[in-house]
């Protein structure tokens, strides 16, 4: 029994006739009669009493059409399915990002996104860095935004965005009114970490390290939200190192005002990470293109050429 042959059964029954059957499937008349012979054979059955000038279904045979019924049916919203899915008209994407790239980059890509396709489905998991490469090593996303760590056999990194981190406080410390303060300074203030794990305290914890040494500011406390950070630096409390699209709106309105440190000239890189060897869906492939045509990204133009690139 194969498809072929339920296919001429399915018609013959509907039709009547092995001929109308034929013309409709584009076969011959020979040839139908050969598959529904086949079918018999081997089911062990008689499909069909062909005794009449109509041919018509035996008791066997409307039970073998119930089957059929359901069968095609399935098959044709398989082809539909599927055929929404090549033209996005459904279909769904997972993503996973670090707080910055999450709350203040990838949401504009997800509206645009939403509003050329409005089928597809998005969802977005937010995480640190590790929690970012995890999820794609666990397969429960398809695309990751995050910090760069070290490289894995199994992932494909590319740069897609450059951030300048700023030193920031509330506008009356103190300290925003100084030209310039040196890093031995800061040691008056409180300062507030990001928590572990995510690669922009990694980044600054260095440079502190190499500018004064270890355990420096000696004066801290670390909070597990980048929101929560910017929030309690608004209201009066310490100060803090952000990636500047994270506290420009801030810094517009007043509600935080950067510090001159001296030599502090810090960036910090983010990047596209996704399985190797992965096969993309059309959605994937779509946003993929949007994100590597639009210049939100400040190294969109690496990822067009990486995509120009893979096989």
């Amino acid at each position: 029994m194969n498809i072929d042959q339920l296919k001429a059964f399915h018609k013959v029954a509907y039709t009547g006739s092995f001929t109308k059957a034929a013309r409709e499937l584009f076969l011959s008349q020979p040839a139908v009669s050969q598959q529904i012979q086949a079918l018999e054979s081997s089911l062990g059955i008689t499909l069909f009493d062909r005794s009449g000038k109509k041919v018509r279904l035996t008791d066997e045979g409307e039970i073998l059409l119930s089957h059929t019924n359901r069968l095609f049916h399935l098959y044709n919203e398989i082809e539909l399915l599927f055929g929404q899915l090549r033209s996005l008209e459904k279909g769904k994407i997972t993503l996973g990002a670090t707080a910055v790239i999450g709350t203040y980059l990838l949401p504009i890509f997800i509206g645009r996104y939403n509003r050329k396709y409005p089928g597809i489905e998005i969802d977005l998991h937010m995480g640190n860095s590790n929690d970012v490469h995890n999820m794609l090593l666990e397969g429960s996303v398809d695309l990751g935004f995050a910090g760069r760590l070290k490289a894995h056999s199994n992932i494909t990194s590319v740069r897609v965005h450059r951030e300048k981190l700023l030193l920031v406080s509330a506008p009356d410390n103190p300290i925003t009114t100084r030209e310039s303060v040196t890093v031995d300074e800061l040691d008056r203030a409180s300062f507030i970490w990001r928590e572990e794990g995510t690669q922009t305290r990694v980044l600054v914890k260095e440079w502190f390290e190499k500018k004064v040494g270890r355990n420096y500011p000696r004066k801290s406390i670390e909070l597990q939200n980048l929101e929560a950070a910017k929030r309690i630096v608004v209201e009066g409390y310490g100060i803090t190192i952000l990636p500047e699209i994270a506290v420009k709106r801030e810094m517009h309105v007043g509600l935080l005002k950067r510090i001159n440190l001296k030599e502090f000239d810090l960036s910090f890189d983010y990047y596209l990470f996704y399985l190797k060897r992965k096969i993309f869906s059309r959605a994937t492939e779509a946003f993929l293109e949007m994100i590597s045509g639009f210049r939100l990204f400040s190294h969109a133009e690496d990822l067009q050429n990486h995509l120009s690139m893979a096989p």
